[in-house]
């Protein structure tokens, strides 16, 4: 049995361009992990065959094969020609439809997991099983932060100094919003980009983040839509955020502050003000999170296992 951590991620810069002929938007984004993350167990019955199971402890409704990290299970097995049984548990801690990536985090970290299993190490292969899933996963098997172009599959690293983030999360389903309807109400609003909007069009992409960057094109019609998301940006603004925007295609909002007690100030204000809503202080990650094995509370506290982990 695997364990692997699952980030969270915002979008710094969110650019989309036209709509391509296979369905979806050219995009130029900036993405960064967090240290918000679910965590992913992958036990692997080798030699056994049988189906993919997912399980969501407390969260039902999130169970089975339509879980993202079911699907990377299986695009995986698919990929490399398996049949072993292969259980999956997935423990919450990212919002789930919130514009940080956790479902398609939570699909890497399991294609991690089986890729150290089964020792693949074959990245090319990887990467298309991550693509099959969704096009956010190629990212979070990537080493951090990254520019994506395309859909999301080609991935360029970029230098992001380590930033101190409030995440404002309503929890009134009438504010979620799916990705594909923050899309459509974008293209709505407007002829398609000059292909010169796109910050990757003059090639090699900036090699480190300013804070002058940041934008999100999904932000605006999403805002018309929702007026309460746009109040919290102002609101984390006041708070002192140098800048505020949405992540993704949302509902999630975030401050950059100068500094993690500037962050933790914010968030007590923004609590104090707000109802129906969770509050997260985050601080960006420089690196993806890796693979351990698993090993159970119990195992870890018996007095063996102490003494194993005393210094010789």
């Amino acid at each position: 049995m695997l364990r692997a951590r699952a980030p969270a991620k915002v979008n710094l810069v969110l650019q989309v361009g036209p709509l391509r002929p296979d369905g979806y938007h050219e995009l130029s984004t900036l993405m960064v992990p967090l240290d918000l993350a679910d965590v992913v167990l992958v036990r692997v019955r080798a030699g056994r065959r049988g189906p993919v199971s997912c399980r969501v402890p407390n969260r039902p409704e999130l169970d089975g094969a339509s879980n993202l990290a079911a699907r990377a299970a299986e695009a995986f097995r698919r990929r490399f020609g398996l049949r072993d049984a292969i259980d999956l548990t997935v423990e919450k801690r990212i919002p789930v439809t919130a514009g940080l990536g956790g479902g398609s985090s939570d699909a890497a970290a399991v294609l991690r997991a089986l890729a150290r299993a089964y020792a693949v190490r074959d990245r090319a292969a990887l990467a298309d099983a991550a693509l099959d899933v969704g096009s956010d996963v190629p990212f979070f098997l990537g080493r951090g932060p990254a520019w994506a172009t395309g859909r999301g599959e080609t991935l360029a690293p970029v230098d992001v100094p380590t930033l101190h983030l409030v995440l404002v999360y309503s929890t009134d389903p009438a504010l979620a919003i799916r990705a594909g309807d923050a899309y459509r109400w974008l293209d709505a609003t407007r002829h398609s980009p000059s292909p010169s909007d796109l910050a990757l069009e003059a090639g090699v992409p900036p090699a480190r983040f300013r804070p002058t960057m940041a934008r999100n094109d999904l932000q605006g019609p999403c805002f018309e839509r929702h007026p309460a998301l746009r109040r919290w940006v102002e609101r984390l603004v006041g708070e002192g955020a140098t800048s505020a925007m949405m992540s993704g295609s949302g509902p999630t909002v975030f401050g950059i502050f100068r500094d993690a007690a500037a962050a933790r100030r914010a968030a007590r204000g923004a609590l104090v003000a707000g109802a129906g809503i969770e509050v997260h202080v985050v601080r960006t990650l420089h690196r993806h999170p890796g693979v351990l094995r698993w090993k159970s509370p119990r195992s870890a506290s018996s007095p063996s296992a102490k003494r194993s982990s005393r210094r010789t």
